[in-house]
C-alpha cells in the first residue's frame, strides 16, 4: 500500500508538477505581459469558451490545447479565477483521453493555488488522489469539495464511502483519555454492569445477596463483601475494587472482585485473578454445605469465566487442541454448540457479541461485509442462541422480551408486525421493568409513535439505579429525529450529555454527543476537533470489538475534516 506519511516519490512528481505549472505561468507572462488587465481578461474567457465548446464535441485533445494556450496567456496573474478553470478543465480533458493521475492531480493543484474556494477542483484531485493510492488525503479533499457545494455529496456518496474504509486500522492508534490515571477511584463499564444485571434477569448469586445477606458467622472478609453490596446498592459501582482486597479469601468476595474487574478499565487483570485464584474457589464452592448456594456459586463463577472471554485479548485460537488454554478450551465447550470437536481452520477470529446472555460467537478468517450483512447475521446468531436456549428451559422474562423483538425485525407480513408489537405490549404490562420499557419505546418509537413513547420514557425515569439511566437518555434522543436539523442536533446532545453525567466513559453516549455536536458538516473547527477526538478516547475506554472498530474509523475522518477546514481557511 501506498505511503500516506512523508515525502513519497509519487508526492514529489506532484510537487515538480505544480513546479512546471508555475514555470510555464511565468513564460506566458513574457510573451503577454503589455495586454491590459480587462484585454487579458476578455481573451482568457474566449479560450475557455472556446475550450469548453471543443470538449462538449469530444474532441479533448484540441480542448486540451485551447485550456494550455490560456494558462499560458495568464501569464503570473493567479488572481484570475478563470485561470483555475482552465487548470480544472484541462484535468477534466486529461481525464477522458487517459492521461495518468499524477498530470490530473497536477491541474488540480494548480487551480486551487489560484482558487482555494474551488469545489470541482477539489473533487476531481479526490479522485486522481484516490486513483495513486493516497486515499486519506482523497477524503480530505472530498470533503472540502462537500463543505464548498453540499450538492456533490448526493452524486458523490458511494465514493465518500469507499473512502471510509482506510487500511489498514492498526494505525488508527485511539489512545487514553486525557489525565484518566487522575480519575479516581478508577471508572468501570457502566453498560456492562446493567448487561449483567438488566438482562441477564435471572436470581443469581450477588442479586441474591443483594436482598439479604446475613451470614452465622460475619468475618472480615465477609464483611468487606457485605460492604460492597452496599456499595452496589447505592451505585458507587467504582468503589467496590479497591474495597474487595486481592487477599479477601471468602468465595463469593473472590467472585464479584473478578467481575468488577472484568468491567475495569484492565479487564485483562481479571484473567490473571481468575487464573491464580480458580483451584481455590472451586475448592471452597465444592465444601458449601448449602446446595443451594453451592449452585448460585457454581453459576455465578461460570458466568464470570465467560464474560472473560469477552474481554480477553486473544486474537486467534489455534487449531491444535494441546495449543489451547483451559479457559479457550472450556469456552469453546460452552458457546460453540457444546462440541468439542467444532472444525477449525488453521486460525480463526472469534469475535464476541455481547447481547444480554447471549453471546455471539463467530467464526471467520475476515469480516468485510456491508454493514446490512453484519447486522443480519448478528439477529441470525441471536435467534439462533435464543431458540438453542429454550430448547433447556423456560426462557428469563428479559429474554423473552428480546425474542419477540428479534422476531419483530424480521417480520415481512404486516400482519405479523401487529401481532408481535402486542406480544411485545403484554409482556411489558405484565412485568414493566426498565428494560421492558426501554425496549418498547424504541419499538413505538419504529413504528412513529412518539407520543407511546415518550409516556413508556416518562415512567422509566421513576427507577433512579444508576447503571440504568443512561440507557434512558440515549432512547430520550430517538423522540427528536423529525425535529428541524437544528433543535434536533441541540436535543441529540442534551441527551447525550444527561447520559454521560451519570456514565461519563458511556460508549453510546459519545458517539451521540459526536453527531450532535458537529452535525453533518463535512470540516470541523479546532475547537470541535479537540472535543471530538477526546470523546473518541473516552468512548474506546470500555467499546465492544465491534464498536471499536467504528471508532477506528472514524479517526481518519475526522483527521480528513479537520484537514480540509484548514484547506479551507476555517478551521
Amino acid at each position: 500500500m501506498p505511503e500516506t506519511t512523508g515525502i513519497s516519490d509519487q508526492t514529489k512528481k506532484v510537487l515538480i508538477g505544480v513546479a512546471a505549472a508555475a514555470t510555464v505561468a511565468g513564460v506566458g507572462y513574457m510573451a503577454y505581459k503589455s495586454l491590459s488587465g480587462s484585454d487579458l481578461d476578455s481573451d482568457l474567457e474566449a479560450i475557455k469558451s472556446l475550450g469548453n465548446l471543443k470538449f462538449k464535441e469530444k474532441n479533448y485533445e484540441e480542448a486540451i490545447k485551447e485550456f494550455t494556450r490560456g494558462i499560458e496567456k495568464a501569464g503570473p496573474n493567479t488572481n484570475n479565477t478563470v485561470v483555475a478553470m482552465l487548470y480544472q478543465n484541462r484535468a477534466a480533458c486529461r481525464e477522458k483521453v487517459g492521461h495518468t493521475s499524477f498530470d490530473i492531480l497536477n491541474d488540480c493543484l494548480a487551480a486551487l493555488k489560484v482558487d482555494k474556494k474551488y469545489a470541482k477542483a477539489y473533487l476531481r484531485a479526490a479522485k486522481a488522489l484516490n486513483d495513486i493510492g493516497k486515499k486519506q488525503d482523497a477524503l480530505a479533499y472530498l470533503l472540502a469539495a462537500f463543505t464548498l457545494d453540499s450538492n456533490l455529496n448526493k452524486a458523490n456518496f458511494e465514493f465518500f464511502g469507499k473512502l471510509l474504509t482506510v487500511e489498514p486500522l492498526s494505525d488508527c492508534f485511539i489512545g487514553k483519555p486525557l489525565k484518566i490515571e487522575e480519575v479516581k477511584p478508577a471508572p468501570v463499564a457502566l453498560f456492562r454492569i446493567q448487561q449483567w444485571c438488566d438482562t441477564w434477569d435471572v436470581l443469581d448469586l450477588f442479586k441474591t445477596d443483594l436482598t439479604k445477606f446475613e451470614p452465622d458467622v460475619l468475618s472480615e472478609d465477609q464483611k468487606q463483601y457485605q460492604l460492597s453490596l452496599e456499595l452496589f446498592k447505592k451505585g458507587k459501582y467504582e468503589d467496590i475494587i479497591n474495597l474487595l482486597s486481592a487477599e479477601n479469601n471468602y468465595a463469593p468476595a473472590m467472585i464479584f472482585r473478578g467481575k468488577m474487574l472484568c468491567y475495569s478499565m484492565d479487564p485483562n487483570e481479571a484473567t490473571r485473578y481468575v487464573d491464580k485464584n480458580e483451584a481455590r474457589i472451586n475448592e471452597m464452592i465444592g465444601n458449601e454445605e448449602n446446595e443451594e448456594r453451592k449452585k448460585l456459586m457454581r453459576d455465578a463463577f461460570d458466568v464470570l469465566k465467560i464474560e472473560l472471554m469477552y474481554t480477553m485479548e486473544i486474537p486467534t485460537i489455534s487449531s491444535n487442541r494441546r495449543q489451547r488454554t483451559p479457559l479457550q478450551t472450556q469456552f469453546l465447550r460452552r458457546c460453540l454448540c457444546g462440541n468439542p470437536n467444532f472444525p477449525f481452520q488453521n486460525q480463526i477470529n472469534i469475535n464476541f457479541q455481547y447481547n444480554g446472555c447471549v453471546l455471539d460467537t463467530t467464526c471467520s478468517t475476515d469480516d468485510g461485509r456491508h454493514p446490512t450483512s453484519r447486522m443480519n447475521s448478528l439477529q441470525n446468531n441471536a435467534n439462533r442462541l435464543l431458540e438453542e436456549a429454550a430448547k433447556h428451559g423456560t426462557l428469563t422474562p428479559h429474554l423473552t422480551m428480546i425474542a419477540a423483538f428479534l422476531k419483530l425485525c424480521t417480520c415481512e407480513d404486516y400482519g405479523d408486525v401487529h401481532r408481535r408489537i402486542r406480544e411485545m405490549e403484554e409482556l411489558t404490562e405484565q412485568r414493566s421493568t426498565h428494560f421492558n420499557l426501554i425496549l418498547m419505546s424504541k419499538v413505538y418509537m419504529m413504528t412513529n409513535n412518539a407520543e407511546s413513547s415518550e409516556k413508556l420514557l416518562n415512567e422509566a425515569a421513576k427507577i433512579k439505579t444508576r447503571y440504568l439511566v443512561p440507557s434512558r437518555h440515549l432512547q430520550t434522543a430517538d423522540l427528536h429525529v423529525h425535529k428541524p436539523e437544528d433543535e434536533r442536533l441541540r436535543l441529540t446532545t442534551a441527551s447525550a450529555n444527561a447520559a454521560l453525567e451519570v456514565d461519563p466513559f458511556n460508549f453510546s453516549a459519545h458517539v451521540l454527543h459526536l453527531l450532535g455536536t458537529n452535525g453533518p458538516e463535512p470540516y470541523i473547527k479546532k475547537s470541535n476537533y479537540d472535543q471530538a477526538m477526546e470523546s473518541i478516547r473516552k468512548a474506546a475506554l470500555f467499546a465492544p470489538p465491534r464498536e471499536l472498530l467504528m471508532l477506528k474509523r472514524m479517526i481518519p475522518l475526522m483527521n480528513a475534516k479537520k484537514r480540509a477546514a484548514e484547506m479551507l481557511d476555517m478551521y
